[in-house]
């Protein structure tokens, strides 16, 4: 369902999971005490278990969504993992949103992934961290493949640097 795709696409960015790592998960894959979703190692790029954190307004959302729901179930009925892909598209144009001309590159599934390292740059995450969060085993990849500048950084970087105003005065005098 279209609410059941927004919160798909909601943990997706949140979390930076893949495509293939999202349709592994079962209700009994989130610990709605501790604000986690635990990726079982056989569905992991690394193989290794995964141990995420989630946002518990998220959380709140996901309860609601699996109420009703046995615990082995699938937390989301998704198609094949290939149809990922066309299943956001489709929702993308859905909203008006050219899916092959945003201004940077082809949105796909998993550009929610992109989404997911630039947002931790943009919110002043370290960049340790964020290599932790995504799961790579190099920095250089967090930092170059995975983050870009959002539009409007670089004004706001220029200018946070100090006033050189009262420096410019001293100079003339």
């Amino acid at each position: 369902t279209g609410p059941e795709r927004s919160l798909l696409y909601r943990l997706a960015i949140e979390t930076g999971l893949r495509a293939s790592e999202l349709k592994s998960l079962t209700v009994t894959a989130f610990d709605f005490c501790n604000n986690i979703v635990i990726v079982a190692a056989g569905y992991t790029k690394n193989r290794k278990e995964a141990e995420l954190p989630v946002r518990p307004e998220t959380i709140e959302h996901l309860k609601v969504n699996f109420a009703g729901k046995l615990p082995g179930a699938w937390a989301f009925n998704l198609p094949r993992v290939y149809n990922m892909a066309r299943m956001l598209r489709s929702d993308l144009e859905a909203a008006g949103i050219n899916p092959d001309d945003n201004g940077a590159g082809k949105l796909d599934f998993h550009a929610l992934r992109h989404t997911f390292g630039t947002l931790l740059a943009a919110g002043g995450v370290h960049p340790k961290t964020a290599q932790d969060l995504m799961r790579h085993s190099d920095i250089n990849l967090t930092m170059s493949r995975y983050t870009h500048t959002l539009r409007g950084q670089q004004a706001d970087a220029v200018n946070s640097l100090p006033d050189l105003s009262q420096v410019d005065k001293q100079v003339a005098s």
